[in-house]
């Protein structure tokens, strides 16, 4: 038993000299790595000194032209309500007529039983008659007292009965008149006739069905779009009313440009109003109060032209035109960065070839430009495109228009 440790130390010492030349292999190992590190630093510092290529454009002086945005619904400026004021059979429907059909000012729409408001019309007109007859007979009594007055063949009293009895007719006529204009308004509410030429947008009436005037809601324009027997607009005129917050009442005026368009984009702000669409319009009247609750005025933009190609109840956007601003100091949109809600760019030093951070001050936008209000000068050259991690003075190379590169260091 004693002889197996002599056995198997030779073994031993060979495994522990293997594994101290591996413990001496990687010594060698991490003796090397400093190098390396070294060489990568060298590296970056290499890529920080070279210039960022970027391209850079002049700021200059420019009309700005800005909007204010809203959204509204587009309304014909002339849309009559039809409707019958007394309960009633409706016994007549022009058959010929749908919802979108062309109607011409006193054309019949359609008319309840028209048997007993005619009577009464007839009747009316017969008693207005009547009543006028006996007016010209009590006048020609009235004359012939007064000339037999005269002649001193009658009595003062016989001449004073004679002009009663011709002011008790005219007031019998003017009643009769009176009469006579109700029994023609009784025909006329039993009657549906378009007030204009224009386009029938709605008919919710039925021939043969009974009609009664309590069915008419008349608490939202959309219960009374559905309830009103008939509705005739203008398709060739136009308006659109919008709400705009109190902070833009100063910022627009009375026959300023409109823009309507019919796609409301994301964010109309940032929106210049141009392209297929659009429609041109003004600004026909600004409220002069506030809502209470809202805290919005109304502003009513009429469109411009015939025909302009939109639809009664349509959901549109709309741009109202500000006062222009001109000579104004003006950088495109992409030279602008932002930290913190501040704006700032990166202006070019000529004399070193490097870029300066300027905070600026910003003010009205007009499609890809924006005021700049204070922090640049007309003449200097702002960055618009380059390496996204760009920093205050860092060294750059201008590239042209064309693709080729102008050096921007010191000459």
């Amino acid at each position: 038993m004693r002889t197996l440790p002599m056995m198997i130390k030779p073994w031993w010492i060979a495994c522990c000299a293997a594994f101290v030349l591996g413990l001496s292999a990687c010594g060698s190992d991490q003796g090397e790595a400093p190098d390396e590190g070294g060489d990568a630093a060298a590296g970056n510092a290499q890529g920080a000194d070279r210039p960022a290529s970027v391209r850079v454009v002049p700021v200059e002086r420019r009309e700005l032209q800005g909007w204010v945005y809203s959204q509204g619904t587009a309304r014909s400026r002339q849309r009559e309500f039809l409707t019958f004021t007394q309960q009633g059979m409706v016994t007549y429907v022009d058959d010929s007529l749908s919802v979108g059909s062309p109607v011409e000012a006193g054309q019949l729409i359609a008319n309840q039983a028209p048997d007993r408001p005619q009577a009464d019309l007839r009747a009316a007109r017969a008693a207005l008659a009547e009543a006028q007859a006996n007016l010209a007979l009590a006048q020609v009594t009235r004359k012939r007292y007064q000339t037999l007055i005269d002649q001193r063949s009658a009595s003062q009293q016989e001449l004073d009965e004679a002009v009663v009895r011709v002011q008790q007719a005219a007031a019998a006529r003017d009643n009769a008149r009176a009469q006579l204009a109700q029994a023609q308004l009784t025909v006329d509410e039993s009657r549906l006739v378009s007030p204009i030429d224009g386009v029938l947008a709605r008919l919710n009436v039925e021939q043969g069905r009974y009609f009664m005037p309590n069915t008419v809601q008349t608490n939202s324009e959309q219960n009374a779009l559905r309830t009103v027997p008939a509705m005739v607009i203008d398709p060739e005129r136009f308006e659109v009313r919008v709400d705009l917050p109190s902070y833009d009442f100063r910022r627009i005026r009375t026959g300023a440009r409109a823009v309507i368009g019919d796609d409301p984009p994301l964010d109309g702000q940032d929106v210049d109003p141009v392209g297929d669409g659009r429609i041109v319009g003004a600004v026909h009247a600004i409220g002069p109060s506030l809502d209470p609750e809202t805290r919005t005025f109304e502003v009513i933009v009429h469109a411009e032209g015939g025909m302009q190609g939109l639809q009664d109840g349509e959901f549109v956007a709309v741009w109202i035109a500000e006062p222009a601003l001109t000579e104004t100091l003006a950088v495109p949109l992409d030279a602008l960065r932002f930290r913190s809600d501040q704006a700032f760019v990166f202006v070019l030093d000529g004399q070193t070839g490097k870029v300066v951070e300027r905070r600026v001050e910003l003010g009205q936008q007009s499609g890809g430009h924006r005021a700049v209000l204070t922090g640049l000068e007309a003449g200097e050259r702002v960055v618009t495109e380059g390496r996204a991690a760009l920093q205050d003075g860092q060294r750059v190379r201008v590239i042209e228009a064309d693709g080729a590169a102008a050096s921007a260091e010191p000459t």
